[in-house]
């Protein structure tokens, strides 16, 4: 059984989002307080509950957001919760480069997260400018974000000396 080399869970910073969801919150029981201290309008009610559901609904997927990496010899082992149901697995015989690289999330994926671009590949990235960039034999590229670029670099290092 191989070793694990690296192992690395990265969720989302709300530090500053929350905020943002306190005055969404507070903006939808406001509407919902208007409408009942006036005549009730259903159409309205509704829609309100509506996307006050929806919103809730997103702040439960960005709560459990996370993505998971394992790198070991055999393989990469990567998963974003709750969008991957099962890890991806990549094994080294598949992929052709890899490499630890700076990115820019908007100009190069359109920003953070599951991003596909028609010239750059997949990302799979929480925050951060930071990745392992890996290139597969079939000409796939694969972006997997990173908040530790220096261990994870001494690491590629590593398996790098070894396959040579």
């Amino acid at each position: 059984m191989a070793g694990i080399h690296f192992k690395e869970s990265q969720k989302i910073d709300l530090s500053w989002k929350w905020l943002f969801f306190i005055c969404l919150y507070g903006l939808m029981f406001w509407a919902l307080s208007e409408q009942f201290s006036k005549e009730t309008d259903i159409p309205a009610v509704s829609s309100i509950i509506f996307s006050l559901c929806l919103i809730i609904l997103f702040n439960i997927v960005v709560i459990i957001m996370r993505l998971d990496i394992e790198i070991d010899e055999a393989k990469i082992t990567y998963r974003y919760k709750p969008f991957h149901v099962k890890p991806r697995i990549i094994y080294w015989d598949d992929i052709l480069d890899f490499y630890i690289r700076y990115y820019k999330p908007f100009k190069e994926y359109g920003g953070h997260g599951l991003q596909r671009h028609f010239k750059n590949g997949k990302a799979f990235t929480v925050s951060g400018k930071n990745g392992l960039q890996l290139i597969l034999k079939d000409g796939k590229k694969i972006l997997i974000g990173t908040h530790k670029p220096k261990e994870l670099a001494m690491i590629i290092d590593k398996l790098k000396s070894r396959t040579n």
